[in-house]
């Protein structure tokens, strides 16, 4: 190439060169602007998603009872959906300085809480804060608010969207079982938890003497069973209403079950106690008129002293209640100030109770047997089954302790039903040994009163193939008062071919019209009589009286409790043909038995 031609060449180069560089120029000034603008989209993306969540959240939360409401970054500013309005029950014309005096709207004592809950909202996501608000009416309202934190593409916060709900409604349901928990719904005395709570309170405040009295109305359950729930809840009101009246708003009265209150006596020494308590038994010595029905009522009352007796609360109020089941046991309609040797006897009863429930699945209850011996011949001819029980810790516990508290708790029938089982049974070997004798078993009013007792009878008689002949139901008059339904079990039992034999004879309170109006087989003129007739004229006529009055009736007459042969032939003498006693036997194990009658 010439010389000429490269120099016509290089304009034709320069040229390409440049228009190449404006080109990538170009090419790259459009890749910045289609980045930023991809920037600024994101970005406008994100913007137009946050409003639109806003307005369906807003949507959702923006009630007569919740609100939306925001705060920026920096937690300066606040502002709120107008739905805040109606919650607070502002007018809407208030709404921008509501939202720039929020924090006067807190309530006093909750403000601190609350800027530290604002505090902290980066790290609250979640969990919901409660705190009240002056409403624009000036009532106290609960809110309840969770916060969400809103963040950008790079993780940085925007700022914080939360909800506010009125729990109002809620919060106050909630105080109200708060107060049921501590109040009596009846009578509004606070409840056992309430007095138990006053009176740790009392010991803090200061060191003085108090008393805690425990007061049950006695019988109250019939009561309820006579005249109706509705008559038993106006007779607890008026109970309350005269302790309150009587004793003033500076004594704190408790309810604490159904017909039992506490009271708690505040710098009140042994003395003013007994002095105050004569007063509360002074004021149900008239009856209650409520409705013009007459309601006469007994109270038993249990004292314990603090801190004398105890300085626990639950050891008073023990104390107390022990105090008032030894008036109960005594009689009832009484005070008693609680002593040492209270706590060890109701100990024992208590030990008895919940025993017996036991003692018979762990074959802790046997039964001895007294012969009945013919006066005559001095031969047997029947015995008395009587129960026994040796408790494992206390030993042997006599009859005449743990009967009525079995009569008490309910459990006498099934300890009578297995009296009868067993004394069939023991009878039945006795039987196949070739020894003929009756046994006789004592049966309660429980047990008298059940209507399957003549059918468990014959049923218990029919499984171990025993004549009936040879069985003999003991009763006392007590269980007779009710001519005609004991008369109609009586007939049944005989249609069976039982005897029937009222037991402890004279010792009830209308005992001839008993033998008069009842179809009895045996009376048993009972110990008390029998103890007396050689040494008081009196007790010997009463007893030759009640000899020739069974005869005439034709029932056959045995004195229980023989001890002498001077009482033996007394009533020999005077033609009481059967009799049993120590004399004769003691209670004897059922293997003794066939050596004593032979």
């Amino acid at each position: 190439m010439s010389t000429l031609s490269i120099y016509l060449a290089i304009p034709v180069v320069n040229e390409i060169v440049y228009y190449s560089w404006l080109v990538i120029l170009a090419l790259s000034l459009v890749s910045v602007l289609f980045y930023f603008r991809g920037k600024l989209n994101e970005k406008t993306i994100e913007l137009v998603n946050i409003s639109k969540e806003k307005e369906n959240f807003e949507s959702v939360f923006d009630t007569d009872t919740s609100f939306v409401w925001e705060m920026d970054k920096d937690k300066k500013s606040l502002s709120a959906s107008q739905g805040v309005c109606k919650v607070l029950k502002y007018d809407e014309k208030k709404y921008p300085s509501l939202l720039n005096l929020w924090k006067e709207c807190i309530y006093p004592e909750d403000l601190p809480a609350f800027l530290e809950f604002v505090d902290e909202l980066e790290y609250r996501k979640g969990k919901p804060q409660e705190f009240r608000i002056l409403d624009g009416e000036g009532n106290v309202m609960w809110l309840e608010t969770y916060v969400n934190v809103v963040n950008d593409l790079d993780g940085q916060i925007l700022k914080f969207v939360g909800t506010a709900v009125n729990v109002t409604h809620r919060k106050l349901e909630e105080q109200k079982i708060r107060e049921n928990s501590y109040y009596d719904q009846l009578t509004s005395l606070p409840n056992r938890k309430m007095f138990y709570r006053h009176f740790r309170e009392q010991v803090q405040l200061e060191e003085k003497e108090m008393s805690v009295i425990v007061l049950d109305i006695d019988r109250f359950k019939v009561i309820n069973e006579l005249y109706g729930r509705e008559s038993g809840d106006k007779v607890l009101e008026m109970v309350a209403e005269k302790l309150q009246l009587l004793l003033g708003e500076q004594t704190f009265i408790a309810r604490e079950s159904e017909d039992e209150f506490l009271i708690l006596l505040e710098t009140a020494n042994e003395k003013r106690t007994k002095l105050i308590a004569e007063k509360i038994m002074s004021i149900f010595k008239k009856p209650l008129n409520i409705d013009n029905q007459l309601f006469y009522l007994t109270i038993s009352m249990g004292i314990s002293l603090y801190p004398e007796t105890a300085q626990d609360i639950l050891a008073l109020y023990q104390q107390a209640e022990i105090a008032m089941y030894k008036v109960k046991e005594t009689g009832k309609n009484n005070y008693h100030v609680f002593m040492t040797d209270d706590a060890a006897s109701i100990e024992r009863k208590r030990r008895i109770e919940f025993g017996l429930k036991e003692a018979l699945t762990r074959n802790e209850l046997y039964l001895v047997y007294q012969p009945k011996v013919d006066l005559s011949t001095g031969k047997s001819y029947a015995t008395e089954a009587l129960i026994r029980w040796k408790h494992p810790l206390l030993g042997e516990v006599s009859p005449g302790e743990f009967i009525p508290i079995a009569e008490e708790s309910g459990i006498i029938s099934d300890i009578g039903y297995w009296v009868v089982y067993e004394a069939i049974r023991q009878n039945k070997i006795w039987h196949n040994a070739g020894i003929l004798l009756q046994v006789a078993v004592n049966v309660s009013a429980l047990q008298y009163e059940d209507p399957f007792f003549v059918e468990r009878i014959r049923q218990t008689l029919l499984h171990h193939n025993m004549e009936a002949k040879y069985f003999i139901i003991e009763i006392t008059e007590s269980v007779m008062q009710n001519a005609e339904q004991s008369n109609r079990v009586i007939k049944e039992l005989h249609d069976l071919g039982v005897q029937v034999a009222i037991d402890d004879f004279g010792t009830g309170y209308s005992s001839l019209s008993v033998l008069n109006n009842v179809f009895i087989d045996i009376v048993k003129i009972d110990k008390s009589f029998i103890d007396g007739i050689m040494t008081k004229v009196n007790t010997a006529s009463l007893v030759k009286t009640m000899i020739q009055m069974g005869k005439s009736l034709k029932f056959h007459i045995v004195a229980e409790g023989i001890e002498t042969e001077g009482q033996a032939e007394f009533l020999k003498e005077n033609d009481c043909s059967y009799g049993q006693g120590y004399l004769f036997s003691k209670p004897l194990r059922p293997e003794e038995i066939p050596a004593k009658i032979a």
